[in-house]
């Protein structure tokens, strides 16, 4: 009797879960399928003290560097890209303003797009943090998807004399934020 139960009862279940799961699939689907990834990449890390710009007993007031770019010489981003932004921190504890300009040029050289990014001086030493973001769409995005080098150009603006001995530091860290959109 526990036995015609036990088997009653196992064939019972078998039924409910074999009945229970199937569901009709409509593969289909997939044509509506939207993925919308974002990237991020890390662009550049640059750390000076303020007697760096201070060489041979001469002020110098750029700092010059440039990356080149790849992420853009590919015809899925050219065309998935829908968004990129570029953010950069700056943290400055020097007693000089600073001005960074972002160019992005294209394979022969031509400038496509600039911006700056302007910090202040910090008289007492102390640490000065600047966030900046500048995003591009539509008809900017399509000009900086030709970019094959970004140059990055630190500039100390004028102000108080600086020295072997002057103290405080310059950090700038950026980021590029790639936001895309496949179908």
């Amino acid at each position: 009797m526990i036995n015609k139960k036990i088997k009653t009862t196992g064939l019972f279940l078998f039924l409910l879960i074999g009945f229970s799961c199937t569901k009709p699939v409509d593969i289909n689907q997939i044509r509506d399928l939207v993925l919308q990834p974002v990237v991020e990449s890390s662009l550049i890390f640059y750390k000076a003290s303020a007697k760096d710009f201070f060489i041979g007993g001469i002020e110098q007031n750029t700092a010059e560097d440039f990356i080149e770019i790849d992420f853009f010489n590919n015809s899925f981003v050219q065309d998935n890209l829908i968004k990129a932004a570029f953010v950069f921190n700056v943290e400055n504890s020097i007693n000089r303003g600073y001005q960074l300009r972002v160019s992005f040029l294209d394979a022969s050289g031509q400038l496509l797009e600039r911006f700056t990014v302007n910090t202040n001086a910090s008289a007492n030493n102390a640490l000065i943090k600047t966030t900046h973001t500048e995003v591009f769409e539509n008809e900017s995005l399509e000009r900086i998807k030709r970019t094959r080098v970004l140059v990055f150009t630190l500039v100390m603006l004028p102000g108080e004399a600086i020295s072997e001995n002057t103290p405080g530091e310059i950090g700038v860290q950026s980021k590029g934020v790639f936001s895309l959109n496949i179908e």
